[in-house]
């Protein structure tokens, strides 16, 4: 007997998060186990040079087995950036439903209720929004400061933001959810790997005319990126919306996704690249997962 689809996918990205991960995934995994639906906890691992793969591979051996839960890993043979990942997940996910969040639970996983109930009643994308009157902040005293000088560059961000997806208030919040075959879509549709990959999602959401419900969210605010990075993240964003913007003129979403493009897509990297990383199955996880996860990472294992 074929084993039951899940109804929900919950996707975590990361690169390099040795210092947090465990903590992370086990959070996950017991709200999992607490709710009532079929569930698998996907996560992608993007080129991680720390113990990252080591932490995963000690999670799948450490969780055993569990009549409901499932939990797979993809491991992209390169980093190749959080749009890339989540896009790679988007199309190997078997829950109807999907969400992913920040590795680092920046939003916690109780979080992701609100976005299932907006799924479950109708909605096709529903992305968490920090603008959302019914949004609260959790801030140490010591990011007071900071976290206003972000709000503000952020805010001018958004406009520019608001102009091309009009009615969407934050375009960049780490936890957004999606019915399955509007992942799908928007998957083989989105080109951005980095910093924009968020803004051309929705850009695209719009354009498929998906519907799509903003949801309130309890925001950690527990780190600051460098002010380098931020002005150069910025700076860089406002560029791809300009390719978006041209991309959409010229139909680039509105045609067959590219064979090729797709391929790289679903194996994380050429087939040539996973055998040079040596890239093996997650230890821990049934038959019939290591074989899917086998076809995933290019048949390596």
């Amino acid at each position: 007997m074929a084993e039951a689809a899940p109804a929900l996918t919950f996707v975590i990205p990361v690169k390099n998060g040795a210092s947090f991960l465990t903590e992370s995934l086990h959070r996950v995994w017991e709200w999992l186990a607490g709710s009532q639906r079929r569930a698998e906890l996907l996560v992608v691992d993007d080129g991680s040079d720390d113990r990252t793969p080591v932490l995963l591979d000690e999670f799948a051996a450490g969780i055993g087995t569990h009549e409901r839960l499932a939990f797979r890993c993809l491991r992209n043979a390169r980093n190749r950036g959080k749009g890339f990942s989540l896009r790679r997940a988007f199309l190997h996910a078997r829950g109807e439903m999907i969400v992913f969040t920040d590795a680092d639970l920046t939003y916690p996983v109780e979080n992701v209720t609100g976005l299932l109930d907006a799924l479950e009643a109708g909605a096709d994308v529903a992305i968490g929004s920090r603008m959302h009157a019914d949004s609260r902040y959790v801030v140490a005293p010591t990011f007071f400061g900071k976290l206003f000088t972000r709000h503000i560059s952020g805010r001018v961000f958004n406009l520019f933001v608001r102009l091309l997806v009009p009615g969407v208030r934050d375009s960049q919040a780490g936890l957004k959810g999606f019915r399955r075959d509007a992942a799908r879509a928007l998957a083989e549709r989105v080109r951005l790997d980095r910093f924009s990959f968020d803004v051309e999602m929705l850009f695209v959401t719009r354009r498929l005319a998906l519907r799509l419900v903003e949801c309130p969210v309890l925001f950690v605010y527990r780190k600051e990126p460098s002010t380098v990075h931020f002005a150069f993240d910025s700076l860089s964003m406002l560029r791809d919306m300009l390719r978006i913007r041209w991309r959409g003129w010229r139909g680039v979403y509105d045609r067959p996704a590219d064979p090729e493009r797709l391929a790289d897509l679903l194996n994380g990297g050429s087939e040539q690249q996973w055998r040079a990383a040596g890239a093996i199955p997650v230890p821990g996880l049934a038959a019939t997962d290591r074989q899917h996860d086998r076809q995933d990472i290019g048949r390596t294992g």
